[in-house]
């Protein structure tokens, strides 16, 4: 029996490595992925250089203010229970104040009836005793209770300090949140300005279909060598097939269809292959379905765009986020937010580029979308 144990324990054990080397495997093709996209972009036009330097900055930027919000919170919320703490403490201290005060007015009592030799002028042995017993009491209940005070007022001390530290840190967490948006404000200036650009070079019609032709075919050879290097790791999907899930995903956020699928228009050139759904900047990104995370990144036309592999060559991507909240490798599940939605990549609207592949090949999202 315990041969059978170890011999299973020391196949999954050898499963596991061929799983991470596998993992170590894909992770550096799709390193080598982005360095060819780092070429390819840098061979853009300076526009498009500039473009994608400003919104990666923004979404950097948002992620580290995300961070510092939260930050932020935690130690509001730390201030709050101090001072809840010192408050109780305070209440505390006063009535041991009164308490103590009721014990030292009580010895005193005592002391002036033993000099006025009232003590001593009982008849009875018996009260004398108790009487030194009540008085034995008072003094050790009076050293209690002097001892308990110095460690309210101790606990008191500490927590005041405690209050001006998170203070200091909290001064410092916002005045560096104000430089971060500081920041942000610049580099959207940035932004606005290389689209502005950018829209001027492209105001004929020819210009615009020769710029999303280009960007379609980027998106294309970035799905071909993702999916080469997806196979070849052979991973397989977590939870349930994302096959078994058609017509009852979640969106990745509400809104309204702007295009029609599988038709080129000219107000959505880059969108015919999924969904172009309407939705104010800012707006929570979720992933529709358990996965991966096997992009990150700036793409022309595209933005700020994330790919998740979601096993048996099903793909979804999202696109013209103003911010980006996973990294390459990072594991998703379904609901989890994963971005926020924008109208980078040069894009006129405001709203989240949603598309479904497998195998490469465009899937309707309306088939697959709960309803």
């Amino acid at each position: 029996m315990a041969t059978t144990a170890t011999a299973a324990t020391q196949a999954n054990n050898a499963e596991q490595a061929q799983l991470e080397k596998r993992m170590l495997a894909l992770q550096g093709d799709i390193k080598d992925l982005q360095s060819w996209l780092k070429k390819s972009q840098q061979k853009a036009s300076k526009l498009n250089q500039e473009l994608a330097k400003s919104e990666r900055q923004i979404s950097t930027l948002s992620k580290q203010m995300k961070k510092r919000q939260a930050s932020l919170d935690k130690l509001r919320k730390y201030d709050q229970a101090l001072q809840e703490q010192a408050s109780q403490l305070q209440d505390s201290l006063f009535e041991q104040e009164v308490e103590l005060a009721g014990h030292i007015r009580q010895q005193y009592q005592m002391q002036q009836r033993q000099q006025s030799g009232l003590l001593f002028s009982l008849t009875d042995a018996s009260d004398a005793s108790r009487m030194m017993a009540y008085f034995r009491y008072l003094h050790q209940a009076q050293a209690e209770q002097l001892a308990s005070y110095r460690n309210s007022l101790e606990s008191l001390s500490q927590v005041q300090q405690q209050q001006a530290d998170n203070a200091l840190t909290l001064q410092q967490e916002l005045a560096q949140l104000q430089q971060q948006e500081d920041k942000l404000v610049k580099a959207r200036k940035k932004q606005k300005n290389a689209v502005s650009k950018l829209n001027k070079q492209r105001q004929s019609k020819e210009r615009k279909l020769t710029h999303s032709n280009a960007a379609k075919e980027q998106i294309q050879d970035l799905l071909e060598q993702l999916e080469i290097a997806l196979k070849k790791a052979q991973l397989k999907s977590q939870g349930q097939p994302f096959a078994k899930r058609k017509g009852k995903l979640n969106w990745p956020l509400r809104g309204k269809v702007l295009n029609h699928f599988g038709k080129q228009q000219d107000n959505f050139p880059l969108s015919e292959n999924g969904w172009l759904i309407k939705a104010k900047a800012g707006s929570s990104v979720q992933a529709v379905h358990d996965g991966q995370v096997v992009f990150a990144n700036w793409l022309k036309g595209y933005g700020l765009l994330i790919i998740i592999d979601h096993g048996e060559s099903y793909l979804t991507l999202y696109g013209q986020n103003q911010s980006l909240y996973k990294e390459v490798g990072d594991k998703v599940v379904a609901g989890e937010l994963i971005a926020n939605s924008g109208k980078t990549g040069g894009q006129q609207f405001e709203a989240l580029y949603f598309s479904i592949r497998k195998a490469g090949q465009p899937q309707n999202p309306r088939h697959w979308l709960s309803r």
